[in-house]
């Protein structure tokens, strides 16, 4: 019994010491595989990258081939013709951090092209835009860059565009530590929305000839040089500025200040308010004497024993002739003069005169 058990322990000796070269060599296999990984490019799409995730990702397509693009991205094309596919199954992203990838493919022709998509970043902050992903098929026959606009600009010919370096031939990740390939770019937000480029530039067809692209990102990075960019300026609320007066415009301020000038003109048919207390008229300058003047200035009756009215009334009216046109044409300037008032103090006049007509007439036939 004991024998047995000794011998089982110097068996399991024996077993340890051979799993020992065992465990050495898949442990310095592993470590080899993490040093042959990417820098960088483990979870490239996540924090501290400002890019949302499924954008980075290059995630949920949009539209149909050749013009289908992962949400979030917009194309742009310089020269050429290129077809925009969004690969989804793994058998052909062909990609080292798994499906979705972006395709961009031609078949016997060239072009300049690619994508851009906007950030929004806290304005003054520095930025560092990288790609972990962007394997060719033709590694000669394509050019790849990045770019950023510090104004959040959308043409990639603008002069705002500050871009990195053009990598060509051998290199699918593209954010290994310098010296080996790495493509970043950095630039200092101008505003608070940047715009990240990634420009693929095929001069020379083999053939059938594509692009995959995966995990865009924007990193903060404050080691970004301030570049001078010319930043569109902001439109100012418009100055409040008098209204320029119209010719209707001028003819009613002239018409208002003619009124307030020039006292109001009632019309004769007008009748005055009763319920408005007025002031009491100031007497008028002497034209109350004039109906003294009567039309009978010598009524006194001829001494013939005749008395008759013949001679009366043909006195009456050549002496009468000259008074209304004179005393009417007082009255008339006594109401212009004097508006309301002075048509009152002339009704009170013409009153008074045919009055002492009246009465002058009766004490004549009573004299008689």
């Amino acid at each position: 019994m004991t024998s047995n058990v000794r011998r089982f322990q110097n068996q399991c000796q024996q077993i340890y010491r051979l799993r020992q070269p065992l465990a050495a060599t898949l442990l310095a296999l592993a470590l080899s595989l993490t040093l042959a990984a990417p820098a960088q490019a483990s979870d490239p799409c996540n924090s501290p990258n400002v890019i949302p995730q499924p954008v980075c990702d290059m995630e949920n397509p949009v539209g149909s081939p050749p013009n289908q693009l992962p949400s979030g991205w917009s194309p742009f094309v310089l020269s050429g013709d290129v077809a925009y596919i969004v690969e989804t199954s793994a058998g052909s992203a062909h990609s080292f951090f798994g499906p979705p990838t972006l395709k961009m493919h031609n078949s016997g022709g060239t072009f300049k092209a690619g994508i851009f998509t906007q950030v929004q970043v806290s304005p003054g902050a520095g930025y560092r835009a990288s790609i972990s992903w962007g394997a060719p098929n033709a590694p000669d026959q394509f050019g790849r860059q990045l770019g950023i606009d510090p104004t959040g600009g959308t043409d990639p010919s603008s002069p705002n565009v500050v871009w990195g370096p053009m990598h060509w031939g051998d290199g699918r990740v593209l954010n290994y530590p310098p010296p080996d390939v790495n493509i970043d770019v950095r630039a200092r937000a101008a505003t608070d929305t940047v715009t990240v480029f990634f420009l693929v530039d095929h001069p020379a067809s083999t053939g059938d000839n594509f692009i995959f692209i995966d995990a865009i990102a924007l990193l903060p990075d404050e080691s970004a040089p301030a570049v001078a960019v010319e930043i569109p300026p902001t439109p100012e609320a418009p100055t409040a500025e008098p209204p320029t007066a119209t010719p209707e415009a001028v003819v009613v301020e002239q018409a208002a200040a003619a009124m307030v000038a020039a006292p109001p003109v009632l019309p004769t048919n007008t009748p005055l308010p009763t319920d408005t207390p007025t002031a009491t008229p100031s007497p008028t300058p002497e034209p109350t004497a004039t109906p003294t003047v009567t039309p009978t200035p010598s009524p006194t009756p001829s001494p013939t024993p005749t008395a008759t009215w013949t001679p009366w009334p043909t006195v009456t009216p050549a002496q009468a002739s000259t008074f209304p046109s004179d005393a009417q044409t007082q009255l008339i300037q006594i109401a212009e003069r004097n508006g309301p008032n002075g048509l009152l103090a002339v009704g009170l006049l013409s009153f008074s005169g045919a009055g002492i007509f009246g009465g002058s007439l009766l004490w004549l036939r009573r004299r008689r």
